[in-house]
C-alpha cells in the first residue's frame, strides 16, 4: 500500500534519516517495484507543495533541513521579487537570481548571504532561483510589436519581465500594436527571451470590451464553460418538478421576498420576518443549489475551479451556468424554488435564542431592490404601496427593527464595520465609462447584511457542535508587527491604538473608525485600518471571525457565486438526512479533503479579488483619458520615498507625484515619520495632507498616472525618476459580493 505523505515526511525528519535516496525511502516505506512510479509522482507532488527538496541526483530532504526555500514567486514591476515561503519569512530574489522563473511560479531557491555578511558585516539575505518547480501560465497577453525585423510581443503585465518572440507564420495575423493572447512555446532563457505563436487577437486599448478580455486572459479566467458542463445544466428542466417536493418543509405560504441591487440577476437569498410573543423570527432560505449540483459531476468540478463568481464593472463571470445561477437556482419572484433555510428566534435585545434548519420551497412573493426598500423605510409608504405590496409593509418596518438590533447587539460584542462607499463605475449603453460615483450603501443593504450575518453564525455554530466536518470563514487576529506602524500614523494624527498589541481586541478598531468619521482624514486612517487586518480565508478549522467577534463563522447564503457555500449545504444537508454527523472513521479523511479545497477556494477568491480590482483601475485609466491637464482636490494616500501617492476625492482615483516635480529642494523621506522632508524650506508632505494636483500624463500600458503639484512650477528631473511600484487601490465591492 502506497504510504501518505505525513509517513514520508516523518521518515525525512527521523534523525539519520534525513537525506535518503529513492532506493532508501522506497524500502524504508516498503513499497513495491510495481508502486515506484506512484512513489515518484507522491514525492514530486511534496516537493511542488515545499515540503521537501531534491538534493544530489535522486535524494530527498525535508526542506527544512536544507539551505533551500520553496514557494510561490511574486515579481515586482522593477525585475526583482520575493519567494513566498508558507510559514516563513519570504526571501528577497534580485533580478540576476530569477534565471527564467516568471511571476506566479512555484519554485525552489537557494538562499544566499552577501559577502559582507560571512566577513562579519551586517546579515543580507537573498536568494536565487534554481529550479521551476511549477510553472504559473502557458498563455501571456501583451501587445504586438515590430522591432529590429523581428516581431515580439511585450507582456501587459509589468511583473512579466520577458520579451516574447513570435516565429514566421504564427502571428495570426496581428497587427501593429495589437494586444493578443499568446502560447508560450519556451519559457524565458536567462536573457529574459521567451518563444510563442499568437492564438488570439483581442483588440487594441481603447476599444470596448479589451479591458476586461485582457484581465479574463492574465488572470487565467475562462470566459466559456466547456461543453459537458453546459449539457449538465441544460439536461434539467425549466421549473421544479413536483418530485423534487418530496420530503421538503412547504415555505410557500409565507411572505418571503428577496432583496437585492437593481441589476442582479442570480438571486440566492430570500428572507422572512414575523413578531413573535418573545421577539422575532427570522427566516432565511437560500437557493438549494447543492440539489442540482452534485459531487464529481463536470458541473461540480468546473464550480470548484472557478471557485467564485467574478464581478466586473457591466459583466458577471459566473461560477455556474446561466440555467442554474439566473434561472432553476435564482429565487426568483411567483414561481417555485428549492431553498435550504434557516429559521432562528430572536430575542428582544437581539439575541438568537434558537434556530432550526429544513429543506424547503418558497415562491418569493416579491423581487425587492435595496433603493426601493430603503425608501419604504426612510420616507415611509406611498400613495400606491399598499396596493402593490400589502401586508409586505408591515414586514418591511419589522425587518427594519430586527435589522437594527442585531447590528446593535453585534456592535456591543465589539465588532468591527468596514463600512465606508468605495467607487463605483458607471457604463453606458455601449459599455463606455461615463462616471465614477460613491457607492450606494443604504439601510436595505445593512438590513439583508445582518440577516445573512445572523445565518451564517447560526449555521456554522451547527456544524461545529454536531461535530460535522465543514469549511468556516476564518479570520485571524492582526499581526502585531503591522500594527506597531499603524500605531505611529495614528498617533501622529492625535489618535491612540490603546492596549496590548498581541492582545488587541476588534473593539478597538470599531472605537476608531468611530471616533475619525466625519474627518478629514477618515478615509485614509479607515484604509489603514483596513490594511492591518489579516486576509480571511477559508478552512475546514472552525477558528472564529476576528473582526466581526464571532467565534463560529462560515459562508452558507450564497451557494450559487461561492463554492464553499455550496460545500457548507452539503455538509448541513447530509446532517439534516443522517440525524447525525458522518462516522469517526470517514471525518478524518473528509476533513483532509475539506482542507485541499478550502486552500483552493482562497486562492480563487484571491484570483478573482486581484481581476476585479484590476478591471477597475482599467476603467478609471479610460475615465481619465480626456482629463489630462485638468486640476483636481487629492489627498495624500501614500508617501515614499520617490514620491506622494494621491486619491482624487471625487473620483477615487490613484496616481503619483514624483519626488522630482515637488520643489527645488531636497526632500529626504522620513519612514517613522511618514512623511518627505524639504532639507532647505522644511516643507514637509505626509500621509492625509489635502493637495491641488494637474494630471500631466496618462502610461495605459502600466495603468499608472502621473500628476504635478497645481500651484509648483515645471521643471526637468535632474535624473530619471526610479520606477514605483503600482499605488494601492481601493476599488467598490458590488452589492452583491457584500452579502456577508
Amino acid at each position: 500500500m502506497l504510504p501518505r505523505d505525513p509517513e514520508i515526511l516523518v521518515l525525512l525528519r527521523e534523525k539519520g534519516s534525513r537525506i535518503l535516496s529513492f532506493a532508501e525511502l522506497r524500502r524504508k516505506l516498503g513499497v513495491s517495484n510495481d508502486e515506484s512510479d506512484a512513489l515518484r509522482e507522491r514525492l514530486e507532488a511534496l516537493e511542488r507543495r515545499g515540503e521537501i527538496a531534491r538534493v544530489r541526483g535522486e535524494k530527498y530532504s525535508a526542506i527544512e533541513f536544507t539551505d533551500l526555500v520553496a514557494g510561490r514567486l511574486t515579481v515586482r514591476p522593477e525585475g526583482f521579487g520575493f519567494v513566498l515561503v508558507p510559514g516563513g519569512a519570504d526571501l528577497f530574489v534580485p533580478r540576476m537570481g530569477m534565471h527564467g522563473a516568471m511571476d506566479g511560479d512555484t519554485v525552489l531557491a537557494r538562499e544566499e548571504r552577501s559577502r559582507s555578511a560571512r566577513r562579519g558585516g551586517e546579515a543580507r539575505t537573498s536568494g536565487t532561483v534554481l529550479r521551476v518547480l511549477e510553472r504559473a501560465r502557458e498563455r501571456v497577453v501583451g501587445r504586438f510589436e515590430t522591432a529590429e525585423g523581428r516581431r515580439v510581443v511585450v507582456p501587459y503585465d509589468p511583473k512579466l519581465d520577458a520579451l516574447i518572440r513570435i516565429a514566421d507564420g504564427k502571428t495570426h495575423r496581428a497587427r501593429e500594436g495589437e494586444i493578443v493572447s499568446v502560447r508560450l512555446t519556451a519559457f524565458p532563457d536567462a536573457r529574459r527571451i521567451a518563444h510563442g505563436e499568437v492564438e488570439e487577437r483581442l483588440g487594441f486599448l481603447g476599444e470596448p470590451g479589451v479591458d476586461i478580455e485582457i484581465v479574463l486572459r492574465s488572470h487565467n479566467l475562462p470566459p466559456r464553460f466547456p461543453q459537458p458542463v453546459v449539457e449538465e445544466a441544460e439536461a434539467f428542466p425549466e421549473e421544479v418538478r413536483e418530485e423534487d417536493l418530496l420530503g421538503r418543509h412547504d415555505f410557500r405560504e409565507r411572505r418571503i421576498v428577496t432583496i437585492d441591487g437593481e441589476t442582479a440577476k442570480d438571486f440566492d437569498d430570500a428572507v422572512e420576518v414575523e413578531r413573535t410573543r418573545d421577539g422575532f423570527r427570522l427566516g432565511v432560505h437560500i437557493a438549494d443549489v447543492s440539489h442540482y449540483v452534485e459531487e464529481d459531476t463536470a458541473l461540480d468540478d468546473e464550480a470548484r475551479s472557478r471557485g467564485t463568481s467574478v464581478y466586473f464593472p457591466g459583466r458577471v463571470l459566473p461560477m455556474l451556468p446561466e440555467r442554474l445561477s439566473n434561472g432553476l437556482c435564482s429565487l426568483n419572484p411567483r414561481v417555485d424554488r428549492l431553498v435550504l433555510s434557516a429559521i432562528l428566534e430572536v430575542d428582544a435585545k437581539g439575541r438568537v435564542t434558537g434556530s432550526s434548519f429544513a429543506k424547503g420551497v418558497i415562491r418569493s412573493g416579491h423581487r425587492m431592490t435595496y433603493t426601493e426598500v430603503a425608501r419604504l423605510l426612510e420616507e415611509g409608504p406611498g400613495p400606491d404601496d399598499a396596493r402593490r405590496y400589502g401586508a409586505f409593509l408591515e414586514d418591511f418596518r419589522t425587518m427594519g427593527e430586527l435589522a437594527a438590533l442585531l447590528r446593535k447587539r453585534r456592535e456591543a460584542r465589539g465588532s468591527i464595520d468596514f463600512d465606508l462607499p468605495d467607487a463605483d463605475i458607471v457604463l453606458d449603453d455601449e459599455g463606455l465609462v461615463v462616471g465614477i460615483v460613491p457607492e450606494a450603501r443604504n439601510v436595505a443593504h445593512r438590513l439583508i447584511e445582518e440577516f445573512m450575518l445572523a445565518a451564517n453564525e447560526a449555521v456554522a455554530k451547527k456544524l461545529l457542535f454536531a461535530k460535522q466536518p465543514a469549511i468556516y470563514r476564518v479570520h485571524d487576529r492582526p499581526d502585531p508587527d503591522r500594527l506597531v506602524d499603524l500605531r505611529e500614523v495614528l498617533e501622529s494624527f492625535g489618535y491612540e491604538l490603546k492596549g496590548d498589541l498581541d492582545e488587541i481586541a476588534p473593539a478597538q478598531f470599531q472605537r476608531l473608525l468611530v471616533e475619525i468619521e466625519g474627518k478629514p482624514e477618515e478615509r485614509l486612517l479607515h484604509d489603514l485600518l483596513l490594511r492591518a487586518q489579516r486576509k480571511a480565508v477559508y478552512s475546514e478549522e472552525c477558528r472564529g471571525h476576528y473582526a466581526l467577534a464571532a467565534p463560529y463563522y462560515c459562508h452558507f447564503t450564497s451557494p450559487i457565486r461561492r463554492y464553499p457555500d455550496l460545500v457548507v449545504h452539503r455538509q448541513l444537508s447530509r446532517l439534516l438526512a443522517a440525524g447525525r454527523p458522518v462516522p469517526p472513521k470517514e471525518f478524518e479523511s473528509l476533513n483532509e479533503r475539506l482542507r485541499e479545497v478550502s486552500a483552493f477556494a482562497s486562492e480563487r477568491e484571491r484570483r478573482a479579488e486581484q481581476a476585479e480590482r484590476e478591471s477597475l483601475l482599467w476603467k478609471k485609466i479610460v475615465f481619465m483619458r480626456d482629463k489630462v491637464g485638468r486640476e483636481f482636490d487629492a489627498n495624500a494616500t501614500g508617501v515614499a520615498s520617490f514620491g506622494v501617492f494621491v486619491t482624487l476625492r471625487d473620483f477615487f482615483v490613484e496616481g503619483l507625484v514624483p519626488v522630482s516635480a515637488l520643489g527645488n529642494d531636497f526632500f529626504v523621506y522620513e519612514e517613522k515619520q511618514h512623511r518627505l522632508r524639504g532639507r532647505s524650506s522644511g516643507k514637509t508632505y505626509r500621509l492625509g495632507d489635502t493637495l491641488r494636483v494637474r494630471l500631466v500624463a496618462i502610461d495605459e500600458v502600466r495603468r499608472r498616472l502621473d500628476f504635478r503639484l497645481a500651484e509648483a512650477p515645471e521643471r526637468p528631473p535632474r535624473k530619471p525618476p526610479r520606477p514605483a511600484p503600482a499605488a494601492p487601490v481601493t476599488y467598490g465591492r458590488s452589492a452583491r459580493r457584500r452579502k456577508a
